[in-house]
């Protein structure tokens, strides 16, 4: 994965799934899998449904219980809805930015995303951002 707009899709999908006492650390953990298994791409969000969404989640190590992770292909499901309808790079224009009230106002109709995934979001994109 190269370039800023793959790490603001890789920072904004961890963060949605690093939620009901699911940390960071673990998500990150399976980072390179969840990588290779698509889930970081917006077009393939877009075009993906949630049940390709959770046969990818399980395959990319995604380490939940089956209820678990139908919920949260719904919620990578609904993003994908929402780029499509907004685009990509008005989307990426926005997340870019990273100002925490338009990034809620913008990201409010996409189900699951509240104020925890926010954080998480926030704090992934600091590391992001940081030099090696």
């Amino acid at each position: 994965m190269t370039g800023e707009q793959d790490l603001l899709w890789e920072d904004l999908t961890l963060a949605i799934l690093s939620v009901n006492r699911y940390p960071l650390e673990k998500t990150y953990a399976a980072v390179e899998t969840l990588r290779r298994e698509g889930l970081f791409c917006p077009r393939n969000l877009m075009q993906w449904t949630s049940e390709e969404i959770g046969i990818r989640l399980r395959r990319g190590g995604y380490d939940r219980s089956k209820f678990m992770i139908n919920l949260f292909a719904n919620r990578l499901a609904s993003l994908g809805l929402f780029i499509k309808s907004t685009g990509v790079e008005e989307c990426e224009r926005i997340l870019r930015k990273g100002e925490a009230t338009e990034l809620r106002q913008f990201l409010q109709p996409v189900k699951g995303i509240g104020p925890f995934v926010l954080t998480n979001f926030s704090l992934l994109r600091k590391a992001s951002s940081e030099p090696d």
